[in-house]
């Protein structure tokens, strides 16, 4: 028997024993698990000054590497970019398992990943012997996308998983576009692919960042298709397109999916009509289209979405 069944039948003969009934239990748990409003503040206080902080920093670092750019030797140029973003990379990780320092892991991440991206490319530029530039970029990205993505792996932290999409997707249209892949095809694959790996997030610890990489993935796919259809005999299905969009924000129960979805039908009814808004009654027209797209979007976020926040 472990530990916590025990746990479990003790609070049971402790209620049975003073006739405690669950709902009062579950009050009483609710008013000691519910913070302080003076700690929320003060957590939200050191916050903001940790990612102020983290802005200084950075800062501060621009400001000297530009005014000391031109009196810098190839060396130095590294030095002070990639070896400055390794350094904060490698503090930031110490301060992981530090409470004291908790607050400043996730913007230093942030600045590490900014400044390591920018020495790699600038040590590729400064003793690389010509080549394609593309092609430093795809080894910037997929030396980047290693680090973050093993270090997500070993630490569990968010923001890592997020700068591991970054790295990924930037790494693959740099990938496509060595290729010379259609910009089109690059853009729904991004668009699916960005989508799916948000959809999966979604039920995971790290689901704060899903609504960017949602909205990331949507515009892509939805700029696509638009591509894709845009002066052909078919392109009036861009309606269904955007309309299948606006149906899975309802499956995923995703408000940044219905925000694109309801932004991309509007900009296409636009898009269409746009000869016949040149008089009042396409105006006309075009105006309770938009008020019957808000209508149905405010429904489908009530109904359907709404519903996963309250819960």
């Amino acid at each position: 028997m472990t530990s916590r069944t025990e746990a479990l039948q003790e609070i049971a003969e402790i209620a049975a024993r003073h006739q405690l009934q669950a709902d009062e239990i579950i009050n009483e748990l609710n008013k000691a698990s519910a913070p302080d409003q003076a700690q929320r503040s003060t957590g939200i206080l050191a916050k903001i000054l940790a990612y102020l902080g983290g802005v200084f920093v950075l800062a501060g670092i621009a400001i000297f590497i530009g005014m000391q750019w031109d009196q810098f030797n190839s060396a130095v140029r590294v030095l002070v970019t990639l070896g400055a973003g390794f350094s904060i990379y490698l503090f930031a990780l110490a301060t992981i398992s530090d409470a004291r320092f908790s607050k400043v892991t996730t913007p230093m991440l942030l600045i590490a990943a900014l400044l390591q991206q920018t020495g790699i490319v600038v040590m590729i530029n400064e003793y690389s012997r010509g080549g394609d530039p593309e092609h430093g970029l795809l080894f910037m990205c997929v030396v980047m996308l290693v680090q973050q993505f093993f270090t997500f792996l070993a630490k569990k932290r968010t923001v890592l998983l997020f700068t591991s999409l970054f790295f990924g997707a930037a790494g693959f249209g740099t990938l496509c576009e060595i290729l010379d892949i259609d910009y089109e095809i690059v853009a729904l694959a991004l668009g699916i692919g960005l989508t799916s790996i948000s959809w999966a997030i979604d039920k995971t610890a790290h689901r704060a960042i899903t609504p960017f990489w949602y909205f990331a993935g949507s515009v892509f796919f939805l700029y696509g298709a638009f591509d894709v259809l845009e002066g052909s005999a078919m392109e009036i299905l861009y309606f269904g397109v955007a309309a299948g969009f606006m149906y899975l924000a309802t499956v995923v129960r995703s408000r940044t999916l219905l925000f694109s979805s309801v932004i991309a039908l509007m900009a296409y009814t636009g898009y269409y009509f746009r000869d016949s808004l040149a008089n009042a009654f396409g105006l006309i027209i075009m105006g309770f289209l938009l008020i019957v797209l808000s209508a149905v979007a405010m429904s489908l976020n009530r109904k359907y979405i709404q519903t996963k926040v309250e819960k």
